[in-house]
């Protein structure tokens, strides 16, 4: 094999017909998606959330700054804009806002941010040296994974969205997570969903498959940090509650289902998007997911599981508004989209096979 030629993948394995099979799926997928477009491509958080959301969460960070309670402050200045505050998973988490007003400026958030994205591309090339080895491959893994970190590297505003921090510490700890090391992808799993809770469900993914695994301690690790999680979200509504009145606003449900056309707006939060257009998600998607679910590893297995749940649950959950939570996988759809082309090519080379069917 050249030093410059991708592994073989998982569909290497497949029969003819197999392959067949997710080629049309692959096509249908696709075709779906482009007459749906991808809604808007935001370049910066704020192409979506809108500028009252950035200057929403500076004015909570100032007061918070200034010695003021986190939880009064963020349903105040909620109130104040006529902001949902009901149920209590409207006023997010107070543990991105709190470490922001340590600084005397965003600046160093943002820096902070930006390093872990660089740390996310790093750490992944090195994971995929062994899958996508050569120059070429290297190449191109590091520009798929930048594409999908780029949003935690936009500016300062960036440093406002939990869903940044949570996408990155993430994509992190899945990278760092191997076979005989496991504590660093807990803890950096543990503050991420801290940050939001939108990222509990890769605690839970990371805790099935470690007690699939017979990772006992893996397994229980991953476990108590999803319950602290819980725990925390617990005291959470504990401290909003008695803040929240019955004339507070309320927000409207969640469970909207936006269908695939959600689906490729939440894609859209890659460097892609503002790249080549609306239209790449109705590509990035489905290639990425077909990327993910091609690595033979045991971390493939925990890559296309998380980005997959996470893609079925956005057929359902997600107002169109709420495009901006893809920053929460988007890292993660670039190491997908970076297995794509060696998928495709083992995936060819099966289907054109009818005789091994």
């Amino acid at each position: 094999m050249s030093t410059d030629a991708a592994a073989p993948t998982r569909y290497a394995a497949f029969t003819a017909r197999g392959a067949q099979v997710i080629l049309v799926l692959l096509a249908i997928l696709i075709a779906a998606g482009l007459p749906l477009g991808g809604g808007p491509t935001p370049t910066r958080p704020a192409g979506v959330a809108g500028m009252h959301d950035i200057d929403f969460y500076r004015a909570v960070v100032a007061r918070v700054r200034r010695g003021e309670p986190y939880d009064l402050v963020a349903v105040t200045e909620q109130r104040a804009r006529n902001y949902p505050v009901r149920p209590f998973l409207a006023v997010r988490p107070p543990l991105l806002a709190t470490a922001l007003s340590w600084a005397p400026s965003l600046a160093p958030a943002a820096t902070i941010l930006r390093l872990l994205a660089l740390a996310v591309v790093a750490a992944w090339a090195f994971r995929l040296r062994q899958a996508r080895p050569g120059p070429r491959w290297m190449g191109w893994t590091v520009f798929c994974v930048a594409a999908g970190a780029a949003g935690a590297m936009v500016g300062e505003a960036a440093s406002l969205f939990h869903e940044a921090w949570a996408g990155v510490l993430i994509a992190l700890s899945l990278a760092l997570r191997t076979e005989k090391r496991f504590a660093a992808a807990v803890i950096l799993g543990l503050v991420a969903a801290l940050v939001r809770e939108l990222a509990m469900p890769y605690l839970l993914v990371m805790a099935v498959f470690a007690a699939a695994e017979r990772r006992r301690w893996e397994a229980t690790a991953f476990a108590a940090a999803l319950t602290s999680v819980l725990i925390a979200l617990a005291f959470h509504a504990e401290a909003v509650q008695p803040l929240v009145t019955a004339h507070d606003p309320v927000s409207l449900s969640w469970l909207a289902l936006g269908g695939w056309r959600f689906d490729l707006a939440v894609s859209n939060w890659t460097a892609v998007g503002p790249m080549v257009g609306a239209w790449s998600g109705a590509l990035l998607l489905p290639l990425a997911l077909l990327g993910a679910g091609s690595w033979k590893d045991r971390t493939g297995l925990r890559l296309v599981t998380f980005l997959g749940g996470y893609i079925v649950g956005f057929l359902f959950i997600g107002r169109p508004n709420n495009n901006y939570w893809g920053l929460v996988i988007a890292p993660l759809l670039g190491v997908g989209l970076a297995l794509a082309p060696a998928a495709l090519r083992d995936l060819w080379s099966r289907a054109l096979r009818p005789a091994e069917a």
